[in-house]
């Protein structure tokens, strides 16, 4: 048996030896029994009735409440649903605990005839209701940390509210509220919410050691809600930084997640800067010596733009680089790759301040008529390069701006005897390079009847030139990088298909 002792407190916990074997088993990091335990001094309640949770209350809401109510269990609202209630705000997703069991909670539904999805969640005592067909509510057990290893956690379910709330991991994150419209407050977190202060329930290295992401969730917290001139508790920043390198264990699909909440969200720039004063950014794939000042600067020249998280981002990296060994950290899209590319490419090879032509914003239509052969939203993505470098106003004329299509067709050339071998792709890029000199305003009959001629005379030449030339690629990496075909293979018929 293991026994936990706090503040004359006692809890006792079944048996964890088997749990503390399977930990050993899957955790990168040693477990540690969890013997720390926040303890709330008072309980604070408080009724509210506002529009934003009334209309909440769905007939289907309801009727989830009247079953717990009917077999005696508690169910209430939780965490965030209740933290964006109290600032008027109607949340967009709503988590409920109970103190019934995961069994309990199936059990109750199977008998009213309420399908349950989501089945993976029940590992971690959440089950999914899905009720008249239209709304899905997830129900999580109670439970308390019994071992934690700093990513994933052994969990015990339990009937007492505050135990439940002293594993969150915010104050303002650690409140309940009832059908009633009671909010139960264990840790002053909706004081804390009034003043917009972030702090950690209870001690903040035992919160962060139980899951190391919490420090990335603590600034984009301080970011999202925090009074401008907020200033950081000192102990806080302490406890993150003596505790930085247990991001290293976390994935970097949650990384991403967090950071670019924090990166898109109120106030990214000084929140940023400070974290990166933590020690964090070489856990991120982030260089240590990037220039935090220019990084806050550059936010402050762009955000009103509502820019994309990767376009502020990417001012921390000097070269294609520095932002590989980010990319390799990180787990987002192929999409965020060619941003974060297209950012870091062009960011000083194009302006409109250095155009030739008449039109400030030619390089940049070129740009997208070259890269939308390899990417058909690649527009927003030039947007981003606008807005990173500050030409706000030419950002909003480039976006009313819809490229032409380009005249030329394979089928076309294939009239003209050009077979898709050998030269074709330099041909289709000559004609390409004619149609944008004439500001998109040839013809097919103009390109196929007047430029093509002269391209065909001259191709040996251009080829000649090509190969002499050094290489002067621009194209970002992932953009270059051939799709994967998929493979096939044969039916017992004989027919292909694709595995």
């Amino acid at each position: 048996m293991v026994t936990c002792f706090h503040s004359n407190r006692l809890y006792l916990f079944k048996s964890i030896c088997y749990n503390g074997f399977i930990s050993f088993k899957y955790y990168s990091r040693i477990p540690s029994i969890v013997r720390y335990r926040a303890q709330s001094k008072t309980l604070v309640t408080q009724k509210i009735d506002s529009p934003e949770y009334k209309t909440l209350l769905t007939p289907s809401l309801l009727k989830l409440a009247d079953l717990f109510k009917a077999n005696q269990y508690e169910l209430r609202m939780a965490g965030g649903a209740v933290r964006d209630l109290l600032m008027g705000i109607r949340p967009h997703d709503i988590d409920f605990a109970t103190t019934a069991t995961p069994d309990q909670v199936k059990q109750m539904l199977s008998d009213a005839d309420i399908r349950m999805i989501n089945a993976n969640g029940e590992k971690h005592g959440t089950i999914t209701a899905r009720l008249d067909d239209k709304e899905n509510f997830e129900v999580t057990t109670l439970r308390v940390d019994v071992v934690t290893d700093g990513r994933h956690a052994v969990v015990e379910y339990t009937k007492d509210w505050q135990l439940d709330a002293s594993r969150r991991d915010l104050t303002i994150n650690a409140l309940f509220l009832d059908l009633e419209g009671i909010v139960y407050d264990y840790f002053n977190g909706i004081d804390d919410l009034k003043h917009r202060r972030i702090r950690f329930v209870g001690d903040p290295v035992e919160r962060i050691r139980e899951d190391y992401l919490r420090i990335i969730r603590y600034f984009r917290f301080f970011g999202r809600l925090a009074n401008d001139n907020a200033v950081h508790d000192e102990e806080t920043l302490k406890a993150i930084r003596d505790n930085v390198d247990g991001l290293n264990n976390i994935s970097g699909e949650r990384l991403w997640i967090e950071l670019k909440r924090i990166a898109e969200g109120r106030n990214a720039g000084p929140v940023l800067k400070t974290m990166l004063e933590q020690n964090t950014g070489q856990y991120l794939g982030m260089p240590t010596d990037c220039n935090l000042n220019q990084l806050e600067e550059h936010w402050r020249k762009c955000y009103q733009a509502n820019p994309h998280a990767l376009t502020i981002l990417t001012k921390l990296f000097r070269n294609m680089d520095e932002l590989a060994t980010f990319e390799k950290r990180m787990r987002y899209s192929n999409d965020c790759r060619r941003l974060a590319q297209l950012l870091v490419a062009f960011r000083d090879s194009i302006s409109p301040l250095n155009s030739t032509s008449a039109d400030s914003l030619k390089p940049y239509k070129d740009l997208l008529a070259d890269l939308s052969v390899f990417d058909p939203d690649v527009k927003e993505k030039i947007l981003e390069l606008l807005k990173y470098q500050h030409h706000l106003k030419e950002a909003q004329q480039f976006a009313d701006w819809t490229l032409p299509h380009f005249p030329i067709s394979a089928g076309m050339l294939a009239l003209k005897r050009i077979k898709q071998n050998g030269n074709y792709k330099i041909i289709m890029n000559e004609l390409r390079d004619a149609w944008k000199k004439s500001d998109f305003q040839a013809t097919e009959k103009q390109l196929l009847d007047e430029t093509l001629p002269i391209i065909l005379k001259t191709l040996p030449t251009t080829i000649a030139t090509m190969a002499s030339q050094e290489s002067k690629n621009m194209i970002p990496p992932i953009y270059t990088t051939p799709k994967k075909r998929k493979k096939k293979e044969l039916t017992p018929a004989g027919i292909s298909k694709a595995t």
